[in-house]
């Protein structure tokens, strides 16, 4: 109908082998933060292009070209959740990048459940984990930056203990340019 507002979606799809609960955590985690709804995506392969033999691992700049050519003009992001260890040339891994230009993300969830302790839920901890991470990738591809603040969802994470201590909220100064990039898109 004219004149009637497209709802604002974002969309999630598995990348390569990654269970479907795992993809729908993540789907109902990143919905209040963004304000959006979210849809499921169809399951990405990985190409073949991605992996890197020397290192075992997965580039995952190939794989944000492979979302970007996913991409739906429907979607207003896309965040792909892939279940392999990624890397980016100059560091060792990366739990997840983002191509704010092209609107889409790639979190890997495979380190996400390493160091769990003996009586901790341990899927609570992953899905929580797996919130904090995809978050952070979505926040990138709305123009926020990395946080000098140690609490905040957009500091870099280098650990899984930087990851659990962060947590799933923006500070106030990200919160505030979030909302602002959100409502740029309205």
């Amino acid at each position: 109908m004219l004149g009637m507002p497209t709802a604002l979606v974002i969309a999630v799809a598995p990348v390569g082998d990654t269970r479907r609960h795992v993809v729908d955590a993540v789907a109902g985690a990143i919905r209040k933060p963004f304000g959006r709804d979210v849809v499921l995506a169809p399951r990405m392969p990985i190409p073949d292009s991605a992996y890197h033999p020397r290192r075992r691992q997965f580039l995952s700049t190939a794989l944000l070209d492979g979302l970007a050519r996913l991409r739906r003009p429907g979607w207003e992001r896309l965040l792909g959740v892939a279940d392999v260890d990624l890397f980016v040339p100059d560091l060792n891994f990366v739990f997840g990048e983002a191509d704010p230009r092209r609107g889409v993300a790639v979190l890997s969830v495979i380190r996400l459940r390493s160091g769990l302790h003996e009586g901790e839920d341990r899927d609570r901890v992953f899905e929580r984990r797996a919130a904090i991470e995809a978050i952070h990738e979505l926040g990138h591809t709305y123009g926020l930056g990395h946080c000098r603040d140690p609490h905040c969802v957009m500091w870099f994470s280098n650990t899984l203990a930087e990851t659990d201590r962060k947590g799933t909220a923006f500070c106030p100064a990200h919160a505030a340019a979030l909302r602002a990039a959100l409502r740029s898109r309205r």
